[in-house]
Parts: C-alpha cells; structure tokens; sequence
C-alpha cells in the first residue's frame, strides 16, 4: 500500500484558514452557452442558474478540495485516496441543512464508522465507472488527533472527523457548452483575489440524470 499522501493529513486533519470568495454574477444565465441540442429537465433546471451559481455549485467546491488531484478522463483512474477526500467532502453538511454524516458516528468510541458500501454508493452517484479500493488508503495516527483506520473484518472506515474543509477559490466561467441533451461542459478560470490574473483553467464535463449529476472528466485547460 502507498503512504496517504501531504495533501490528504491536510484536509483530513486542518479546517480551512483561508476566508471566502467573491464571484462576478453574468446577467444572463444562458449569455455563454455555445450549443443548443434538446435536454433533459434537470439539465434545464442547471442553467437556470446564474453562471456565479453553476461554477459555486458544480466546480469551485472541489478544486478547493482537491485541486490538482481531481483531474482525469475516466473515473476509473482516479485514485482511492482522492476519491476518499470527495466523499468526505461531497457529504458535508452545507450550512442550515441536515448533517447526513451523523449516521456514521458512533457515541462509544467517538470516531466515524463508514461502511464501504455506503461510500460506493456516494461515488457512484456522482462518477461513471468508478473504481474504489479501501487497501489503497494507510492507516492514519498521529499526534494531532487524527485517526483513519480501514477495518478489512466489517469492510468499513473509522475515522475521527469526515470534515475539515474550508477556504475560497475565485472563479469566473469562461464558457459553457451543451454537449448533447444530458451533459453540459463548464470551463472555468481560477482567478487571484483581484480577477485580475488567471491562474489556471479548467473543464468540467459533467451529464445530468434523474438522480442528480455526475462528473464525466474534469481537465487542465492549457
């Protein structure tokens, strides 16, 4: 097994330091749209949004997350650890809504019990193809208090915390094209606090369905 990489203590362990960030609203939701098939109503539903909501929503949460980890062209090649992180990230509980992870929490040890059933679950709904391996992920125990810990008898997780995330990004869409009548293409600048120098773009792919979204690939724009 490979040691967890620097990034995944980070996450796992630190809540973010970084304060939250400002996003430029376009006035017409459909003002960079390239293409026009038929679609779907939950696509239809997506681009009633604004575009400041579309990339808050769909890609500014999980490049601060994940940044450079979460880039691929099929989900089947995203490692473990990565797709780890996204669970933990994706099942937060955004402000005033209802804390999902709770059911995981077990009073007795004060730790996370997740089973890898219900991570599977999580992932598929949001990737296409997805590979999970649980051995793939190193234990984690150290002086900060954080604990991770695969437990191959029961086939789940325990862990100290399932959060930690924090911080802001300063996106602004680039474009937005509709691929067919499921799937939308979001291309996203990262800007400096100022918008004023792009630092880095990226491509979200990403198709709609009954049950929500799922990410398709996610690429460096170069």
């Amino acid at each position: 097994m490979r040691k967890v990489s620097y990034i995944f203590f980070i996450m796992l362990v630190t809540a973010g330091l970084l304060s939250g960030c400002a996003r430029k609203d376009s006035p017409d939701p459909e003002a960079n749209l390239t293409s026009a098939p038929a679609m779907t109503q939950s696509l239809k539903q997506a681009l009633k949004l604004s575009d400041a909501e579309l990339v808050e929503k769909y890609c500014s949460g999980i490049d601060l997350v994940l940044a450079d980890n979460l880039l691929f062209a099929q989900a089947k090649d995203i490692p473990a650890e990565t797709l780890y992180i996204f669970f933990c990230y994706i099942t937060g509980s955004p402000e005033g809504s209802e804390n999902i992870q709770e059911k995981w929490y077990n009073k007795t040890d004060d730790k996370y019990h997740v089973p890898v059933a219900d991570i599977e679950e999580v992932l598929n709904r949001y990737f296409d193809g997805v590979v999970f391996d649980p051995t793939e992920i190193e234990e984690v125990n150290n002086e900060t208090g954080a604990y991770l810990h695969y437990d191959t008898k029961t086939k789940e997780f325990i862990a100290s915390g399932l959060g930690g995330f924090g911080g802001g990004r300063f996106p602004k869409l680039a474009a937005k094209e509709q691929l067919s009548d499921d799937t939308l293409k979001l291309t996203v600048d990262y800007y400096d606090p100022e918008y004023k120098n792009v630092f880095y773009t990226k491509a979200y792919t990403i198709r709609f369905t009954e049950e929500g979204y799922q990410y398709l690939s996610i690429k460096m724009v170069v």
